[in-house]
């Protein structure tokens, strides 16, 4: 029972037989106040003001003015409720009246008086809303207006009120209570997909109706969120093997060599040491890149953001490059503005476009052109660099940043996997773009700056 009433689906259901409830209550509320409490009152109103004007008539002008006054008030007169009277003298001698019968003691206040008329055989049904003096000589004179109509209706209404309240509940219980299985429905249904994803089932998804209603839409939305998530356990575990792997070699060859040595009392140690040495610096190396990724990625790297030409970092990075490339048979060609200025962190930028580079002169093919075209378009700055080289597949372009990564067909070329997602971190740092488009031996690799103002590119290094 204490759940039942923790429970967000029972609660939204008392509330919404609650607010049924209420809302028919106000509405019968208000039909009775415009259909029975403001015709009656208007009716006592008008009775009231037509006892004063005959008492006062009796003052002034005596019992037979007042008599007359009061026949000729019970004449019918179309659009006006029939109006009744009874003028009774002190001895109990009628004077004049349209009524069948009255109280025979006076009352006070309103009260209602049947008076039917019988007309051609027939009954004519009328309820007089009365209301009465007694001058001082004993004669009494009551006064009084039709108001069947208002009184039966008020008399329907709170017949029927009762069975009304009683039907009303029955339809908000009823109502609530198939609220609250619908709600609790499609919440255990997602409550049931985020128990499967817990005992690691991560394709499980929650299901969708196709209503479009709200609770599809977070249906979609948790769907979006597991599939990112799916996607950076696979990309985390996809890490976790390619480290394991990129530290286990350099290891085992530091183990092997020391092994050699030792079994070899002959070993030169000077070699040795060298080639332990050789290994032990390309883990510092993986080990160093890492954090330094990590610092650019979670913000701890002291950018130094200014306004930079990005043509001059680009032919500095191609001089530096020049060299290698020609040592491959490779050309490099450049075309873009002389100049392009943006705020930017010089030696990041240099630092990336130094890896794409060194990608390109170190993959492409002997004797091929690697382009870079550099583009200023509005309020951004486009760096293009394209070559032709060893074949990159749609789902590896995919996974280029990822730690480690290396394509297939650069499996057993060296190289630790670290270049592109150094780059990526650079961009993200940028707050830019980073895309890899790859078409067999085609691989182009594009990169997008906004030309943000120095004063906001400060603001964000501080942050």
């Amino acid at each position: 029972m204490k759940n039942l009433f923790r429970s967000l689906s029972f609660r939204l259901a008392v509330t919404y037989a609650a607010l049924f409830c209420g809302s028919l209550a106000l509405l019968f509320a208000a039909f009775f106040w415009l259909a029975v409490s403001r015709p009656l009152g208007a009716v006592r109103k008008q009775v009231s003001a037509e006892l004063a004007e005959m008492e006062t008539v009796y003052a002034e002008e005596g019992m037979r003015e007042l008599a007359k006054r009061l026949e000729a008030r019970a004449r019918p007169t179309s659009g006006v409720d029939r109006a009744f009277h009874a003028l009774i003298a002190a001895d109990g001698t009628v004077i004049t009246s349209n009524l069948p019968s009255w109280p025979s003691q006076v009352q006070t206040g309103f009260y209602s008086i049947e008076a039917d008329v019988y007309h051609e055989g027939g009954e004519i049904d009328f309820s007089a809303l009365s209301r009465e003096r007694q001058f001082p000589d004993g004669t009494r004179l009551i006064v009084g207006r039709d108001a069947e109509v208002v009184e039966d209706r008020q008399e329907v209404l709170l017949a029927t009120f009762p069975v009304l309240i009683a039907l009303v509940l029955l339809l908000a219980v009823s109502g609530g209570y198939l609220m609250s299985r619908a709600i609790g429905h499609r919440i255990e249904v997602i409550s049931a997909a985020a128990r499967r994803v817990m005992g690691g089932r991560l394709a499980a998804r929650v299901p969708v109706h196709g209503s479009g209603d709200d609770f599809d839409r977070l249906s979609h939305t948790l769907n979006l969120m597991l599939e990112q998530n799916e996607a950076l356990f696979e990309s985390v575990r996809r890490v976790s093997d390619n480290i394991a792997h990129e530290l286990r070699t350099p290891l085992s060859r530091v183990l092997a060599v020391l092994d050699d040595a030792t079994a070899d009392e002959a070993a030169d140690e000077t070699s040795v040491m060298g080639e332990a040495r050789e290994e032990l610096a390309r883990l510092q190396a993986i080990i160093n890149a890492t954090l330094r990724i990590a610092r650019i990625e979670g913000g701890r790297h002291d950018s130094g953001f200014a306004t930079v030409d990005l043509a001059a970092i680009v032919c500095d990075a191609v001089e530096l490059y020049e060299p290698a490339a020609a040592l491959r048979d490779l050309k490099i060609s450049v075309e873009g503005p002389a100049t392009l200025s943006l705020s930017a962190d010089r030696d990041l930028l240099f630092q990336a476009i130094s890896n794409l580079l060194d990608n390109a002169v170190k993959y492409s093919l002997s004797g091929s052109m690697i382009g870079i075209l550099l583009r200023e378009e509005e309020h951004r700055a486009r760096l293009e660099i394209a070559n032709e080289g060893l074949p990159l597949l749609a789902d590896e372009a995919e996974q280029v940043t990822e730690r480690f990564f290396r394509g297939a067909a650069a499996s057993d070329l060296p190289g630790h996997g670290l270049g592109l997602t150094l780059v990526a971190a650079i961009v993200q740092r940028h707050e830019g773009a980073f895309k890899v488009h790859a078409n067999g031996r085609h691989t182009k690799i594009a990169i997008v700056l906004r030309r943000r103002h120095p004063a906001d590119a400060s603001t964000k290094a501080q942050g």
